[in-house]
């Protein structure tokens, strides 16, 4: 028996119903993938770094035995302040820096650093010495007369405390590696 237009009409509204379902969830997919896209980052860790930290050696090659100083450098993001090395008793935590143990170098005198601000913090009651922009320290040390020649790395941590007035966090330790290059003698 052969069907009639009139009786074709109902497969083809269901097809009709099913194309427009299938482009209204395109749709949809494709504003949410919008508005996924657009949700605003997460606000960064209430203990997220407040100082960027790099290290350098002096360019050229050193010998065993001899002395250089590595540059320590701290940038402070803005409205916080890092603690210097110098604090009285029962303040804050001191800035402190180490060479690590290593078979390249040790230590070979004092830190030398930029001058700290000096101001009273109210959090202790009374001066404090910090910094709250750029600083450099200078860390001196000592090539092993012993050293492997070649490309080697000095190892050397930082630890320190940061504070924005509100809040400190907790005291921190960063690890740098300086790089050098040993030529024999």
């Amino acid at each position: 028996m052969p069907v009639s237009a009139s009786q074709n009409r109902p497969a083809i509204q269901n097809v009709s119903r099913v194309v427009r379902w299938a482009g209204a969830a395109v749709v949809g997919l494709a504003i949410h993938a919008a508005a996924v896209s657009q949700t605003p980052a997460k606000p960064k860790s209430p203990f997220a770094d407040t100082v960027a930290w790099s290290i350098s050696a002096p360019a050229g090659d050193v010998k065993p035995g001899s002395r250089l100083k590595l540059s320590v450098k701290g940038a402070v993001v803005d409205g916080w302040h890092v603690y210097a090395q110098d604090q009285l008793p029962r303040g804050p935590i001191s800035l402190g820096v180490d060479v690590d143990k290593n078979p390249v170098a040790a230590a070979a005198g004092a830190l030398v650093a930029t001058a700290p601000v000096k101001a009273h913090d109210q959090s202790f009651g009374f001066e404090t010495q910090y910094y709250d922009k750029d600083f450099t320290l200078e860390v001196p040390v000592q090539i092993d007369a012993k050293s492997a020649t070649g490309a080697q790395q000095i190892p050397i941590s930082v630890y320190y405390q940061s504070c924005n007035g509100k809040v400190c966090h907790p005291p921190k330790t960063v690890t740098l590696s300086a790089a050098i290059n040993v030529k024999a003698r």
